[in-house]
């Protein structure tokens, strides 16, 4: 049985653990979310949920997946335990 039983409980942890930042202003997603994204992963940061990526109704969820914590987190192992 997978550790979530979907995207958004996988979410809702990484929120309560903070590997989670919402960006709730407007953004270009092709420009401004991408290079904010760049950044980010480039630093080890955390995933991001853009809330208003401009021209969509839906939100942009980049770098998730964007660390080893991460990873191991989607699969229920705790981190250091993927090889």
């Amino acid at each position: 049985m997978p550790p979530f039983a979907d995207l958004g409980a996988f979410i809702s942890k990484l929120e309560q653990v903070g590997q989670l930042r919402r960006v709730t202003a407007e953004v270009d997603p092709i420009y401004e979310a991408s290079e904010i994204a760049q950044r980010v992963v480039r630093e080890g940061g955390p995933a991001l949920l853009f809330e208003r990526p401009s021209g969509s109704g839906f939100p942009l969820l980049m770098n998730l997946f964007g660390s080893m914590d991460r990873i191991e987190m989607a699969f229920g192992r705790e981190p250091g335990r993927i090889g």
